[in-house]
């Protein structure tokens, strides 16, 4: 479960960048996130678009899939926020 600093912190990493360690992070967990069955597309494109990781743009964790309705973008960009259902 995510408390308000792992949401504060992939916010800030989103919109600052994050370190090149934070990034790198970002990257894998991108990776497993744009495969996993329970990333759906939504119009997050419009408001949060991905220049740095292309693949998951405008994706987000289904929570009526059982995910926990991030955005993508700044969920795999959390250092401690954790996959709702364990992936990373």
């Amino acid at each position: 479960m995510s408390n308000a600093k792992d949401i504060i912190n992939g916010w800030s990493n989103y919109f600052f960048g994050g370190d090149e360690a934070t990034m790198e992070l970002a990257k894998k967990r991108a990776d497993i996130c744009a495969e996993c069955p329970i990333a759906s597309y939504g119009l997050h494109t419009a408001i949060l678009p991905d220049m740095a990781i292309k693949k998951i743009q405008g994706h987000y964790c289904d929570e009526s899939k059982g995910g926990c309705g991030c955005p993508l973008s700044t969920a795999v960009r959390s250092k401690d926020y954790h996959c709702i259902v364990g992936k990373w």
